[in-house]
């Protein structure tokens, strides 16, 4: 359990939150110009990131 945590507490959450936060803007941002396929590219991406995921779980 203590190894569980210490792993935990080691993980750079700014950067996670930075990564998720820039798929998020993608998806936006092709969303928004009509591009379609790309977001729902980028939406697939941003469901089965690592990140997305630890992210998810954290909040």
């Amino acid at each position: 359990m203590k190894t569980t945590n210490n792993a935990w507490k080691a993980i750079p959450w700014t950067k996670v939150q930075r990564k998720v936060f820039k798929l998020q803007k993608s998806i936006f941002r092709a969303a928004k110009s009509g591009q379609n396929a790309k977001a729902r590219r980028w939406q697939r991406l941003l469901v089965k990131s690592y990140y997305a995921r630890l992210l998810a779980v954290r909040l």
